[in-house]
């Protein structure tokens, strides 16, 4: 009995030992196969998190990766014909031949060494891959540019603008210098016609950017897409920009595209505030000295006031009068307390000269005319209302009906 159960002993012995073997290397080769997942999993991972911000160390933690050659290649900001450029890009290449970063590096190379057609052979590759190249974006703009396309490097411009931020600070300002090329003119408003993210951006970057806005207001002014326009109040920040360059002209033509307003005064009779200044009424509202809209009796008017002491501009409006013959004419809605205000109207160049002064009637119904000429030298006007000082330490009110500027 003794030797049968030593046996039985043994033998389980035996059938523990080779069980716990079997496990041990079943869970080795499990760890065998992580780490040798491991072992390309944690470098191409590495590689991906250090291509953008590390490139060269990416190209090192992961040799194999046409990507990270790519991109360190890219990182040197060398000549492409360096021989580091062209390691890096025959290693991309020879991984991977739709890599576009790569594949223009080595057009470049081909352009600066002289051989341009297989350079421009390899650029239209790289634009067939992908439209999301800026690189290849710009070789395109300037190749239409050199063979005199307008149409192929404005193509290029809105699909570089649609694909790429970064091309906004490299292309804005050539937008913006190219504007002033009347021959360009329809042609950039037809682009910029067409809906898109960036055509605000730029819009937005000349009105901060750019100390002449001149040319790219004529371009808004020749858009057909008005909501837009209107919608972001475009043409009135450029306007406003426009007179206080004392562009009137460029002014004038954007206001008459959008605001389809007349040569002459805007809201006559204070009713329409969508008629905006500077080509409606701009109006000084403050507890001492002011003018605003409102009712007197059963009509529109603009009610003015004076706190004692206080004196000056109370309204004003640009107008757009050719040279000639004009008569200014004004009524009364209320009776007046103490000095009578007065209209003047004064060319808007600097120090312009005031060419029509006209005092507003002190009675109700009042009506007062004057005439005057707007000499050639005189490209717009300002038409303003002033309250002039008190003699003594009384207020002034009353109401304007209406203020009128015809030729004669």
């Amino acid at each position: 009995m003794a030797t049968a159960s030593s046996t039985i002993t043994i033998t389980d012995h035996k059938r523990r030992t080779g069980s716990r073997r079997l496990e041990l290397a079943r869970r080795a080769s499990i760890v065998a196969g992580a780490l040798a997942a491991a072992a390309v999993f944690l470098p191409a991972s590495l590689s991906s998190w250090a291509e953008v911000d590390h490139p060269q160390l990416a190209a090192g933690i992961a040799p194999w990766s046409a990507p990270a050659a790519a991109s360190a290649a890219a990182s040197l900001n060398a000549d492409p014909r360096s021989p580091a450029v062209r390691r890096l890009v025959a290693t991309a290449l020879a991984r991977d031949l739709t890599q576009v970063q790569a594949i223009e590096l080595r057009a470049l190379d081909l352009v600066v060494s002289g051989k341009a057609a297989e350079g421009r052979r390899l650029f239209e590759l790289s634009d067939r891959l992908s439209r999301r190249s800026l690189a290849t974006r710009l070789w395109l703009i300037q190749a239409a540019v050199d063979r005199g396309s307008v149409g192929g490097a404005l193509r290029n411009f809105d699909v570089a603008l649609r694909t790429s931020t970064d091309a906004q600070p490299i292309l804005f300002p050539v937008l913006a210098r190219a504007s002033a090329d009347a021959t360009l003119t329809d042609q950039l408003a037809a682009m910029l016609d067409r809906p898109s993210d960036w055509r605000l951006m730029f819009f937005e970057w000349a009105l901060a950017n750019d100390s002449d806005v001149r040319p790219v207001a004529v371009v808004a002014a020749y858009m057909h897409d008005r909501r837009f326009i209107l919608s972001n109040a475009i043409d009135q920040r450029l306007i406003e920009r426009l007179v206080t360059a004392r562009e009137f002209e460029a002014a004038m033509l954007l206001n008459r595209q959008f605001r389809r307003q007349g040569d002459g005064v805007a809201d006559p009779h204070f009713a329409d505030t969508s008629a905006r200044y500077p080509f409606g009424w701009g109006l000084v509202e403050s507890g001492s000295l002011g003018a605003h809209r409102s009712v007197s009796g059963s009509a529109s008017a603009l009610i003015y006031s004076a706190a004692p002491a206080n004196s000056g501009q109370v309204a004003a409006q640009l107008l757009a009068l050719k040279p000639g013959r004009y008569a200014l004419a004004t009524m009364s809605a209320a009776p007046a307390t103490g000095p009578a205000p007065y209209w003047a109207v004064s060319c808007a160049e600097v120090s312009g000269s005031v060419i029509a002064m006209l005092d507003q009637p002190a009675v109700a119904g009042g009506k007062a005319a004057t005439a005057f000429t707007v000499p050639v030298s005189c490209h717009a006007q300002w038409l303003t209302l002033l309250i002039r000082p008190a003699q003594d330490s009384s207020s002034q009110s009353g109401a304007v009906a209406w203020v009128a500027v015809a030729a004669r």
